[in-house]
């Protein structure tokens, strides 16, 4: 009865509502019907804009947007002044790369027929950067890692001719497509137990990966792609009391891996694999133990080539499982000496990437949320800007390219 009483209720309220509104609408004007037919349409999305910035200032946020991962996107900002420029779509949480040259959008992306389930695609896209138009897809095997998005999980070779995609079923494989002949080339198998592709500097077509036994595979293609090489290095680091970020710096040669414990573990490395690996040195001294000062984030560390300084994200009070908490502070280290030279706020921020494409030096970090962005011409970090709410959930941040145009 209780159940029947509700209901008449609440049939009633829709009735009173529903004349409320008519009464409403009939009592317009004939001005007030006049202006509502002369509304301009809602806007449509649509491409084929030339993006007003030079390439070597764009910045690239990539949004995961946890609410709604089906709908991930890629913005694109002037870093010069925080202007948004416009967006690429990136499907269920996509991957994103951008050219040497800067022409290019490179996205490895999953869609599903029925947005959420049915039959999955996964692909390889290339958009127009100065447009930010679709222009093709490669269709690769539906293994792409359904993860957050780390640099080494999506990686173009130093010639931009292979990209390698981290395969997760959840058995570990990198795919290798060839963007030049936009064809699938294969699945290497032999980097199971591995994670991640790291481009192997000053090399074209060789990277690595970390293994589960602490060494490092060094991994070279040949011209069509295929696996022409491999070498495994010593145990670099002991896996289970000073395990290692994904996250690697790069110098000429060498590879710089942080641990969970601040501890800095040195690759010299070429096509032909670890040659050897440098004593290892700690970015704490006792007083930064005392606060029990640790890394942490998600791609946290980059590497500046040209003054041989290493950036990263630093949080204190550091225990089992803090490893992922956002930086307190960025701290500078002086690569030659490994002494600190600079210790900044670093704005709870998860993610960093240095961007040299421009007139000056930058650093650009993300919180999820919003980008910061610095100048480090000198050794401590000058705070410029932020660019507030650049995404939803972002955690990465893509520079202009290096080859850019300026």
């Amino acid at each position: 009865m209780q159940a029947t009483t509700r209901r008449i209720s609440s049939l009633a309220g829709l009735l009173v509502a529903v004349l409320c509104l008519t009464s409403t609408a009939g009592a317009q004007t004939e001005e007030d019907i006049e202006a509502a037919a002369t509304q301009q349409p809602v806007e449509e999305f649509t491409g084929g804009h030339s993006v007003q910035a030079d390439r070597a200032d764009r910045i690239y946020a990539v949004d995961t947007v946890f609410n709604h991962m089906v709908a991930s996107e890629l913005h694109v900002f002037d870093a010069s002044d925080g202007e948004f420029l416009g967006l690429v779509p990136l499907g269920f949480i996509g991957f994103a790369q951008v050219s040497a040259d800067g022409e290019q959008i490179y996205v490895a992306t999953t869609y599903y027929s029925r947005n959420t389930r049915g039959e999955r695609t996964d692909v390889v896209e290339v958009w127009d950067a100065d447009t930010l138009s679709f222009e093709r897809e490669i269709i690769i095997p539906s293994k792409r890692a359904s993860a957050l998005t780390y640099d080494g999980l999506f990686q173009l070779l130093d010639d931009d001719r292979f990209a390698l995609i981290q395969f997760a079923t959840p058995g570990q494989s990198i795919g290798v497509v060839d963007l030049e002949n936009g064809e699938f080339v294969e699945e290497i198998t032999a980097t199971a137990g591995c994670w991640s592709s790291i481009p192997v500097p000053g090399t074209p077509r060789s990277f690595a990966t970390i293994c589960g036994d602490g060494s490092l595979l060094t991994m070279t293609l040949d011209e069509n792609g295929e696996l022409a090489d491999q070498q495994r290095s010593d145990r670099m680091f002991p896996v289970k009391d000073d395990p290692i970020f994904i996250s690697p710096g790069q110098l000429p040669g060498q590879l710089l891996f942080v641990s969970f414990h601040g501890n800095v573990y040195t690759a010299n490395i070429d096509a032909d694999g670890v040659s050897s690996f440098e004593p290892v040195w700690s970015l704490l001294n006792d007083e930064d133990r005392a606060d029990d000062w640790r890394p942490g984030g998600y791609n946290l560390l980059d590497v500046d080539p040209e003054s041989g300084r290493l950036y990263i994200f630093m949080h204190p009070d550091g225990k089992e499982g803090s490893h992922k908490n956002p930086g307190a502070e960025i701290w500078v280290y002086d690569l030659e000496s490994q002494e600190r030279i600079a210790r900044v706020p670093g704005r709870d921020a998860l993610s960093m990437e240095i961007d040299t494409a421009g007139a000056f030096p930058r650093l650009l970090t993300i919180d999820g949320g919003n980008v910061n962005v610095y100048d480090i011409s000198a050794a401590e970090p000058d705070y410029l800007r932020t660019i507030e709410g650049a995404t939803e959930a972002g955690l990465q941040v893509l520079a202009g390219p290096a080859g850019a145009d300026h």
